[in-house]
């Protein structure tokens, strides 16, 4: 039978919001549970819930994990929906190997077209089909727009496919949700040092689409980069629905000549921003910037479409994950074995770009099953208290890098950045220099590592007994 959420009237959410706005806010966190550093740890307080025998009630039989992403509607949707089928490709494998004993995860999305006012639509159609997480939603515009009201009704908002670096800033009045995406300010921050370690006294431009993530992007770079001494000389934006190529936004940096482009496109957007700044350069002798590019754009599948336009772009490795499109990485176990379970599933055409689903669903799979074995059993609470207190090694991460969250100390799961330059010819990355690490915990200790992909119906979930010899080390690299 499917639990549903128990849900507040109008009224009460109208009083809960009330209360929030004069100091009384949604619940916040306590100690009690286990940190990563084995220390008492971060537990939520389900006092102020609107319902708080529903939060800590056990869920048993199956959990619906709902997410809201662009399945349909222009460019953000070119870029982004292979993500909600690598999604759902391992929330099918750990059903498969029974990851999570007794339990059948059922995954649905919802195409919100990554317009935020569709959001809050698609999340109210999964909450009342008896949603009892939220997880993996793409776009920083429609996380914000549904964050208060799944924050208000004590619903887990995990594992956000946006970098705004509020899902974890902004802990103490919104404990329910977290992010999976590297922080923009981390991400920009690589960026801005990368620029100055390698390309020093260098002008830059930007080009950033008008959107909530653009604006995240910007502010972020425009900080690191008053901090590394770089100088912006141009500033150009595009709509997140334009679709024509930014010949005059590009026009207008060429005139500035800046020896590097910080840019942040959107979806297709990514193609035709390159497509069009190969033009342009070749309007004006000499000018050859740098280009950094936003790592959602990091795909072979979506660089190579760009051809020669892509060649040599600096970017970083998307939620530090392995580049599965480097023939040495995809041969080599782990991703080895992603791929063919991916080929098995029939979605051998989206393996790049399916990466980052299948990572989202694989953290939110193992913080079920940490919050499964808590004392507390599965619960609403005991989800978000595992969420926040992970130390976890999943399938496609590198080497050398983990996702660890400690209460309010440390709120964002990926810190590091390996920053990589693309090669048309190769069809893939080559890292540049060693990570920048911005780490919160780098004494968290040794994590749970991912049980192997292909171990089988006999597969044991990550962090149970069987796994104690995997767990001493993370998965090697290829």
């Amino acid at each position: 039978m499917v639990r549903r959420v128990t849900r507040p009237g109008r009224r009460a959410v109208a009083f809960i919001a009330a209360a929030a706005a004069v100091g009384g806010g949604v619940a916040a966190g306590t100690a009690g549970a286990t940190s990563p550093d084995g220390g008492d740890g971060w537990a939520v307080d389900t006092s102020d819930c609107p319902d708080e025998d529903a939060v800590n009630a056990p869920i048993e039989g199956e959990i619906i994990v709902g997410s809201a992403m662009p399945l349909s509607g222009g460019a953000a949707a070119a870029a982004f929906e292979p993500a909600a089928r690598g999604f759902q490709a391992y929330i099918a494998y750990a059903n498969e190997n029974g990851l999570l004993p007794g339990v059948t995860i059922t995954a649905i999305i919802g195409d919100d077209q990554y317009n935020p006012g569709n959001t809050p639509g698609v999340v109210d159609s999964l909450l009342d089909d008896g949603a009892s997480v939220i997880a993996g939603l793409i776009g920083t515009g429609g996380a914000e727009a549904v964050r208060d009201t799944l924050n208000e009704e004590c619903v887990p908002m995990l594992n956000l496919l946006t970098g705004d670096p509020r899902w974890g800033n902004e802990v103490s009045d919104y404990p329910w949700t977290t992010g999976l995406l590297t922080p923009y300010d981390r991400e920009f921050r690589g960026y801005a040092e990368s620029i100055a370690d390698n390309f020093p006294e260098a002008t830059v431009a930007t080009f950033m689409v008008n959107n909530a993530f653009g604006a995240a992007s910007s502010d972020a770079f425009e900080e690191a980069a008053d901090e590394a001494g770089l100088e912006i000389v141009a500033d150009e934006s595009i709509e997140q629905t334009d679709e024509a190529a930014p010949t005059a936004q590009l026009q207008s940096i060429a005139d500035a000549e800046p020896d590097v482009i910080v840019a942040t496109p959107l979806g297709a957007q990514c193609i035709s921003f390159l497509t069009e700044l190969a033009s342009v350069k070749a309007t004006v002798d000499g000018w050859e910037p740098a280009v950094y590019l936003t790592n959602t754009c990091a795909s072979d599948l979506i660089l190579a479409l760009a051809g020669e336009a892509a060649d040599g772009i600096y970017t970083s490795a998307s939620m530090g994950l392995r580049d599965v499109s480097n023939p040495e990485v995809a041969a080599a176990e782990p991703v080895a074995g992603y791929i063919a379970e991916m080929e098995a599933q029939g979605l051998g055409d989206i393996i790049t770009t399916g990466g980052a689903g299948w990572n989202a669903a694989e953290v939110t799979v193992q913080v079920l099953i940490d919050a499964a074995n808590s004392p507390d059993g599965l619960t609403r609470a005991s989800i978000i208290n595992a969420a926040r207190n992970l130390n976890f090694h999943p399938t496609l991460l590198r080497e050398g890098m983990n996702y660890v969250m400690n209460g309010e100390e440390d709120t964002q799961y990926n810190e590091d950045i390996q920053i990589v330059q693309y090669s048309f010819a190769d069809h893939h990355f080559v890292d540049v220099g060693e990570p920048y690490s911005y780490e919160s915990s780098p004494d968290a200790g040794e994590p749970t590592v991912a049980a192997p992909i292909g171990g089988g119906s006999g597969a044991a979930p990550a962090g149970s007994d069987a796994n104690d010899d995997s767990a001493e080390a993370p998965a090697t690299t290829g």
